[in-house]
């Protein structure tokens, strides 16, 4: 029984960190989501830039002396730089649902941190420690997959019959440590 618990200890420690690493790559990927909202929402003056002999406007975002700053060309919603000699790139704007998607995402991964961690002092998922983050996770899946989609649906029932388990196992537990 011991041997199992390290074992639970130990891949949950593997998890939790593989889970802090998504948190903190979502986090510069949402930093990033924001600047180029606010980049495509803003006007700055442009001026005709050569790329490759084609001549395309681009935004100036400053200057320092005759030296000018353009933003790269790719933040418009719809351009198309496949016209361009070796290369076929295309990209559209970053919307607000795509900001609000990764802010739901970090939520997600916070509440799985927390099962995980309590997973790895606990070595046991049958502890209400483990149980109450677990069905918080599920019921903030749930509320994702309402604005999200169906894929964290999915996720919320698999999590629920999870933390079905765990919360029946905790019961067992103590009815067992109880009649001991």
């Amino acid at each position: 029984m011991e041997k199992q618990m390290e074992k639970i200890k130990r891949y949950s420690r593997v998890i939790h960190i593989m889970l802090s690493i998504a948190f903190y790559v979502l986090i510069a990927i949402l930093i990033m989501e924001i600047l180029a909202w606010i980049f495509s929402s803003t006007r700055f003056p442009t001026e005709i830039v050569s790329i490759n002999g084609t001549d395309v406007e681009a935004p100036v975002l400053f200057r320092i002396g005759k030296t000018r700053i353009i933003m790269p060309i790719i933040w418009r919603s719809g351009f198309d730089l496949s016209d361009i000699p070796k290369i076929n790139v295309h990209f559209s704007t970053v919307g607000f649902g795509d900001i609000l998607g990764a802010i739901f995402a970090l939520i997600a991964i916070r509440f799985a941190q927390i099962v995980f961690k309590r997973l790895r002092v606990n070595g046991s998922p049958f502890r209400e420690e483990v149980v109450k983050p677990t069905r918080r996770l599920a019921i903030f899946l749930l509320l994702m997959g309402g604005v999200s989609g169906i894929i964290p649906f999915i996720a919320a029932g698999i999590v629920g019959v999870f933390c079905l388990i765990f919360d029946y196992g905790r019961m067992l537990q103590n009815e067992s440590d109880t009649t001991l």
